[in-house]
């Protein structure tokens, strides 16, 4: 009965230092997921800088009437009867916007230095027009002392970064041409022009059409500004990921491209045709943008980061099956061993992060790979004196590291792959070693002939 406690108690007290080993691993693996996390800072910040000088997430809207009005307020200041003028401004929106975007991205992306930036460029077609019927009702209910600026109005494009407007090549309201310049960004941000409105109310249409180029990256939004708007989007990116307020009513998706459509009415919205300034700021207006972003489907970061946060569930699994290997064929592997059998398996994302960054994510994963089952195949034959186990190790590492890529690479079902992928792992080391007397375990190297 000793010797049976003695041989449990260092197949057990083994166990405990394998255990460790794998607890010991999670000082690399956790290093290993704070590079993932400095890399992508790092791919942010070329984002960043690619959009200071190019141009970033665009939000652009359909025009807005501008029209200065001013009140004559008569104050009692010390006795005396004191005239003071206050002016602000009330806004008008289309009763009708249709917007066309030609969204084309370029061949060449952007570099900050290994970091490459994908960038576009977008055609922008809006037409339209304002009835102006609200406008002359409220004018028309406004007090004796309100007057109306019909003259001094203006009209305003929303756009969030002027920078990135690339040409107006055509801008025309009431069948005038417009020559646009920059906003005064005090409210909203924009280009803007000055326009007469005692002479657009003399015409019979309130009709506007502009065609811009605007240039981004990552994605374009735009604005409902209309009474009833619809907004036609097609791109050559195939990966959209649509976002914002509303969602497209119809889209196709396909390797060339994808087109969409979205149709708003007034009655979504938060606000009215018609407001006076500072009712609705810009921040409301952007609670309304609806649009796409080129999504990144080869994310190598996002990528790296979930096939590390399989490392130790695949880490452990390993030194289990070795584990039980070395107990059904009497072959002993040492602590230190497993120890560096570790190291090798944490060094394996570290060189695929790397690789990744410079060559494609699945030449980056064979090659690591590649690199990792020859390098402890050719390990466990050395240690185990026989080529014949490296190569079974070898080709067990093969089908363990298949599996891992399959799961990196799924979108949608990385976790239930992953889970049944791990129950199989487990249960079948289970089943291998289901008859091990773990009592007699080194009977035979021992006693070998109790007889």
């Amino acid at each position: 009965m000793a010797l049976r406690i003695g041989e449990s108690g260092s197949v057990t007290l083994k166990a405990v230092m394998i255990g460790a080993i794998v607890l010991l691993l999670l000082v690399p693996l956790a290093m290993l997921r704070g590079l993932v996390s400095e890399r992508s800072a790092l791919r942010e910040q070329a984002y960043t800088r690619v959009a200071e000088g190019w141009g970033g997430n665009i939000v652009l809207g359909g025009p807005m009437l501008i029209v200065p009005v001013q009140q004559t307020i008569v104050e009692n200041v010390n006795g005396k009867e004191v005239t003071r003028l206050v002016r602000n401004d009330v806004y008008l929106l289309p009763a009708r916007l249709d917007m066309s975007v030609d969204l084309k991205l370029q061949e060449e992306p952007r570099y900050v230095g290994i970091y490459a930036v994908p960038v576009y460029l977008a055609d922008v077609r809006l037409a339209g027009e304002f009835d102006f019927q609200g406008l002359r009702e409220r004018a028309a209910n406004a007090g004796p002392d309100i007057k109306y600026l019909w003259q001094r109005s203006r009209l305003l494009l929303p756009l969030s970064a002027v920078r990135s407007l690339r040409e107006v090549t055509q801008a025309t309201f009431a069948g005038r041409a417009l020559e646009l310049g920059p906003g005064a960004p005090a409210v909203y941000r924009g280009i803007e022009t000055a326009v007469d409105l005692a002479a657009a109310f003399e015409g019979a249409s309130g009709a506007f059409e502009f065609h811009t180029v605007v240039a981004g990256s990552r994605d374009v939004s735009m604005l409902p500004l209309g009474s009833t708007t619809t907004l036609q989007l097609h791109s050559n990116w195939p990966h959209p990921s649509f976002h914002g307020a509303f969602l497209p009513a119809e889209h196709t998706i396909s390797a060339e491209g994808f087109d969409a459509r979205w149709q708003v009415l007034e009655l979504n919205r938060s606000y009215r045709q018609v407001w006076s300034e500072f009712e609705v700021n810009e921040a409301a207006l952007m609670e309304s943008s609806f649009g796409v972003g080129l999504y990144q489907a080869v994310d190598i970061y996002q990528r790296g980061e979930r096939a590390v946060k399989y490392a130790l569930l695949f880490i452990a699994l390993t030194f289990l099956t070795f584990f039980a290997w070395e107990q059904v064929t009497r072959n002993p592997l040492h602590p230190l061993q497993y120890l560096l059998i570790g190291f090798a398996l944490s060094i394996f994302y570290l060189l695929l992060i790397a690789l990744s960054e410079h060559i494609s994510f699945a030449v980056a994963y064979v090659t690591a790979a590649a690199a990792l089952v020859l390098l402890i195949g050719v390990y466990i034959a050395g240690a185990l004196r026989s080529s014949l186990r490296g190569s079974i190790a070898g080709v067990a590492m093969s089908g363990v590291y298949a599996l891992l890529y399959a799961l990196v690479l799924s979108e949608d079902y990385a976790l239930l792959l992953g889970a049944i992928v791990l129950f199989v792992a487990l249960a079948a080391v289970m089943l291998v070693t289901r008859r091990i007397d773990w009592y007699r375990l080194g009977t035979s190297s021992v006693n070998p002939n109790p007889a």
